[in-house]
């Protein structure tokens, strides 16, 4: 099996979305990754990669699925971005599809899965992740957001990983933010306004500048296959 990624923000609006897209898309030169929206009943992770106009499988086509996924028909039938896309439209799946259904896809590549900011991690997405990326603004409200996620995640922090994220200047306190969530740093994901620039302009977010850094950041530490893949990348972050 490849590795299942999950990606959250423990506040709205710090990219999370576009560096879950990134991620994939770096992934992409090595690997079959598939990019997974986990934010049910929002706007669709489509439309962050600007393919929500395509036709193709979203979650409530797989709503009452059952049993065994065939993964290569699956992947065939999802619209395509820089990656395959299972975003978010419709009904929503329950947790046994959305366990079969990304189970089934991690079987043929990684899965990295953008999971919206509500304060906690639900179990099917705890369950499934390999690492759980957690990303904290460096303001103070935003800290206490983290602080307020970390303490609801329980396990989940024992294969966790931080990205802060603020100015570049910022970068400079991200380790003692680190220490006082009590998870390692991955990395620090400076603000870059051509992010929203490409955005406005109804493109897919691209592999570069700061996002792009630490996309590559996050990829370099998974291994192909998920087996010790926490130990794995724990390792590397400290």
């Amino acid at each position: 099996m490849h590795p299942i990624v999950i990606l959250t923000g423990a506040s709205g609006g710090l990219g999370v979305s576009t560096l879950a897209a990134v991620t994939a898309t770096v992934l992409a030169r090595d690997a079959s990754p598939v990019l997974v929206d986990g934010a049910f009943g929002a706007g669709g992770l489509d439309a962050t990669v600007a393919v929500e106009h395509l036709d193709g499988l979203r979650w409530s086509d797989l709503a009452e699925h059952e049993g065994e996924v065939d993964v290569g028909r699956l992947r065939g039938a999802l619209p395509l971005g820089p990656v395959p896309v299972l975003a978010a439209r419709g009904p929503r799946p329950s947790p046994a599809v959305v366990t079969e259904v990304v189970r089934g896809l991690s079987a043929a590549g990684p899965v990295v899965v953008d999971l919206p900011c509500s304060g906690r991690v639900p179990p099917v997405w705890r369950e499934l992740a390999d690492v759980v990326v957690v990303v904290v603004g460096l303001r103070p409200r935003w800290l206490r957001d983290g602080e307020a996620l970390v303490e609801v995640m329980g396990g989940a922090c024992d294969h966790a990983l931080l990205v802060t994220r603020g100015p570049r200047r910022s970068e400079r306190v991200a380790n003692r933010a680190a220490e006082h969530l009590g998870l390692p740093l991955l990395d620090h994901l400076a603000d870059d306004p051509g992010v929203l620039r490409e955005e406005a302009r109804g493109r897919a977010p691209r592999p570069r500048g700061p996002v792009g850094e630490v996309a590559r950041s996050l990829a370099d530490a998974l291994p192909s296959q998920s087996s010790g893949l926490a130990e794995r990348v724990l390792g590397l972050a400290s």
